[in-house]
């Protein structure tokens, strides 16, 4: 048996972390340790890895940390594809719920996904109280933190956000009103699988339905749903 902690609390965003030795693991190192760990087990295993802190970023309506998060979880899978066996490893890649997220229209084509919306000639912008043309966020949150951030109350409109380094890893996207903590959204999440019975991962379903797809494929329910035809 083995357990890591590695952080008083909350492990630190990817792009935060200390990678030198001594530091904090990625996701994907521990993938890998996890994997080579329980492989040594003659009956299989059932092995759960998350990318919590995704759902951190977007609470704090951070796009930015959210999808490198969202990348080092790619990372993840990727590492478990290439240790495992396809016809004897059951994959399933999805999340527990989604977030007030939102991608607006109308970037420009090419235009970096944590840019800002300004096309005149359309009439792809927002007019300040001087009626002069401003941009907005191309990802935006219905709610959270970053309403305090772009909001001026002395003007009662959006600040500017063209002179912002809006790439940086602490920036804050634009929220429609303020919440301390942005919330989960209510939209059906999607799910991926590869290997055996991937097959029964399509459709819409409840969420219990994969962790009842999960003890079938494993057979550790053999009374009460079977097991797989080998």
């Amino acid at each position: 048996k083995v357990l890591g902690l590695f952080g008083q609390s909350h492990m630190e965003y990817e792009v935060d972390r200390d990678t030198e030795q001594g530091g904090q693991p990625s996701l994907t190192e521990m993938t890998r340790q996890a994997i080579n760990r329980m492989k040594r087990s003659d009956n299989g295993f059932i092995l759960m890895i998350e990318g919590g802190r995704i759902d951190h970023a977007h609470h704090a309506n951070r796009a930015k940390m959210a999808l490198e998060e969202t990348i080092e979880l790619e990372n993840a899978v990727k590492a478990a594809l290439e240790m495992t066996e396809r016809e004897d490893t059951l994959i399933i890649v999805t999340a527990d719920h989604g977030h007030a997220v939102t991608m607006s229209g109308y970037p420009e084509r090419g235009n970096p996904i944590l840019g800002f919306v300004k096309n005149i000639e359309r009439g792809n912008f927002v007019n300040n109280t001087e009626n002069q043309a401003q941009p907005y966020t191309t990802i935006g949150y219905a709610n959270g933190p970053g309403f305090d951030f772009h909001f001026d109350k002395n003007i009662g409109f959006w600040k500017d956000i063209e002179a912002e380094d809006y790439m940086s890893n602490d920036f804050v996207q634009m929220s429609t009103f303020y919440l301390d903590s942005e919330t989960h959204g209510g939209e059906d999440v999607s799910a991926y699988a590869i290997g055996p019975q991937a097959h029964l991962v399509t459709g819409v379903h409840e969420q219990s339905y994969l962790a009842h797809l999960v003890a079938y494929a494993a057979c550790l329910r053999k009374n009460t749903l079977t097991c797989p035809k080998v």
